[in-house]
């Protein structure tokens, strides 16, 4: 069993069912990779502006109405689980403070292959030869002529002498590996968002999130709480 059907048989959905507790990141696979839900940012910005935060979908409003009394007659039932819709909504509504649309596509993105980013956690920098030689001493780096210099030689005679470097390159760059946990940070608080938004203001029917988020910054051992 792969570990995306692992966490989809944890959250399994039983309607009428008391809610259940899962983690922020867990929902969002449960969402996206299993039912399937589609981002639609009009619903994000059309819709009505619900528990202070500026987003929902036709069937989030629907169950908000049910939550006060109110049935809305007629209209198709959705494919989704409405808690599914109500979690797109909300991602397709994070505000640009979190990484706005890209973010959110970002999320989805992940979501539906069951990943988090690469943070390159365990990533150093490397500094290797560009090329390799091999000769009856084994292997060696390559290196390339770039100057000739006249130096004394024996009996005061000039000799030329060939200067050489071993050009070199660098794998998982400072730069690399900053740029990586940025995104990794913006990711997380992204997720953090959301966590608060439905610990919140609430919304779902079948699910309660619990605190639970990745770690921080899995880059430094031992920081595992949000």
């Amino acid at each position: 069993m792969s570990r995306m059907e692992r966490r989809m048989a944890g959250i399994a959905v039983t309607r009428g069912a008391a809610k259940r507790p899962v983690a922020i990141v867990d929902l969002l696979d449960w969402a996206f990779a299993r039912e399937k839900v589609r981002l639609d940012f009009d619903a994000g910005e059309d819709g009505m502006q619900a528990w202070g935060y500026g987003y929902v979908s036709s069937t989030a409003a629907i169950i908000r109405h049910e939550q006060l009394g109110c049935r809305v007659d007629g209209g198709g039932s959705s494919p989704c689980h409405p808690d599914a819709d109500t979690v797109a909504a909300a991602v397709a509504a994070l505000p640009e403070g979190c990484g706005g649309r890209r973010m959110a596509i970002w999320i989805a993105e992940l979501a539906r292959a069951g990943q988090v980013p690469d943070c390159m956690a365990d990533a150093r920098p490397i500094c290797e030869p560009v090329d390799w030689q091999c000769n009856r001493h084994g292997w060696s780096a390559k290196s390339v002529v770039v100057d000739r210099i006249e130096t004394p030689g024996r009996g005061g005679r000039m000799v030329q002498c060939d200067v050489r470097l071993c050009p070199v390159r660098y794998r998982n760059s400072a730069q690399e590996i900053a740029a990586a946990r940025r995104r990794w940070l913006g990711w997380w608080g992204a997720l953090r968002d959301l966590r608060e938004t439905f610990r919140i203001y609430g919304g779902l029917t079948a699910f309660e999130v619990t605190e639970v988020m990745p770690p921080r910054q899995p880059w430094k051992k031992g920081l595992t709480k949000s």
